[in-house]
């Protein structure tokens, strides 16, 4: 059932999991921390990860965090590894703690395997800019036919990938004359078979396996989903090679980080605008929210008060349902500060000096 609203108080909101590393955790090397993760060296073979409740839009991280993020995606997360491992391997062991995984290690392929079921986000925007709508269009080497409306249903599932990093990571004559800064830039198969080394591929042939595994997830999760009244309007994967040499399923798998969401009950044609009506059920409010204000334009830091309690209890409210609606299970409400509570867990487990 959803969520009881009246426990997300302010104290509640205050309580969320900043990155931050915790020296307490026995490591090898240096950890390693992203814009929401720190990832620690803790074998041979495998990693412990810890997902901050760190909220980042627009290439920024914003100063407030979203209660129970790390773990409400996480635990969606966990669902479809276990879910989807009869269609390719992945890197998730267990769950050590609230927020925090132990996985095997990987070697990551550095191409942002992005699959779409409806033309939204930037696929539409460059189906407008480009004329799409009367002429048709080559999007990320996908022919896209003309008549299209915004939120409208693909004839299939297609695949439109990006290279993961920026322009100036990858020497290739394709980029040339690009933004030397530009992050994830639009590709297609042909780039990524022309360099497929340069992408971190072992074998040319490795990207059949990939992209094969990419639809296999899509129809699979697509279907979970719409079984539960909602559909996956789009999705990215990321992909990496274990100890063993083995491709397997890394990162995140389909959380309202990395995916689209919308209500399947809420989704219909509206002829006044010609386009599809939606309900978000996934990070993109938070993404309009700074976009209505215009601070998505500013080269500064999002200071904290552009986030206010009500959008960020909104949010909270958003991603504790989505789990519940998809994994069956709701997140325990708690005071109890996160980094106690993950600090107690891991010591039991004798991962802690």
């Amino acid at each position: 059932m959803p969520i009881n609203e009246i426990l997300i108080t302010q104290e509640v909101l205050n309580n969320t999991l900043k990155r931050e590393v915790f020296p307490e955790i026995k490591t090898f090397s240096q950890p390693k921390t992203g814009k929401v993760r720190t990832v620690y060296d803790v074998s041979s073979y495998q990693l412990i990860m810890i997902a901050s409740d760190n909220l980042s839009t627009h290439d920024r991280v914003h100063k407030r965090q979203v209660y129970g993020k790390g773990e409400n995606l996480n635990a969606i997360s966990s669902y479809y590894f276990e879910k989807t491992k009869h269609i390719i391997p992945n890197h998730f062991i267990e769950s050590l703690a609230p927020n925090t995984w132990l996985v095997q290690k990987a070697e990551p392929i550095l191409v942002e395997m992005v699959f779409r079921k409806y033309i939204t986000g930037s696929a539409w925007d460059s189906y407008v800019k480009n004329n799409g709508t009367k002429q048709g269009m080559v999007f990320c080497g996908v022919n896209l036919e003309p008549g299209y409306v915004k939120n409208g249903r693909l004839e299939k599932v297609i695949f439109t990938p990006t290279a993961k990093g920026q322009v100036k990571d990858f020497e290739i004559t394709e980029f040339w004359g690009l933004n030397p800064e530009k992050d994830d830039p639009q590709i297609n198969q042909d780039i990524i078979w022309k360099n497929y080394k340069l992408f971190g591929l072992r074998k040319s042939k490795d990207l059949d396996i990939l992209i094969e595994a990419g639809f296999g997830l899509y129809d699979f999760i697509h279907s979970d989903l719409e079984s539960k009244e909602h559909l996956l309007a789009d999705t990215k994967w990321e992909f990496g090679y274990l100890p063993d040499g083995t491709i397997a399923l890394i990162d995140e798998c389909v959380t309202p980080d990395s995916s689209r969401f919308w209500s399947s009950k809420n989704y219909r044609f509206n002829s006044e605008r010609n386009e599809f009506t939606i309900v978000q059920e996934d990070k993109q409010p938070f993404r309009d929210y700074i976009e209505s204000l215009g601070l998505d334009k500013s080269k500064d830091r999002i200071p904290e008060h552009w986030m206010d309690s009500e959008v960020l209890k909104e949010g909270v409210i958003r991603y504790c349902n989505m789990r519940e609606s998809i994994t069956g299970m709701q997140i325990e409400i708690t005071k109890q500060p996160r980094k106690e509570v993950i600090l107690e867990s891991l010591a039991r487990e004798g991962y802690l000096i």
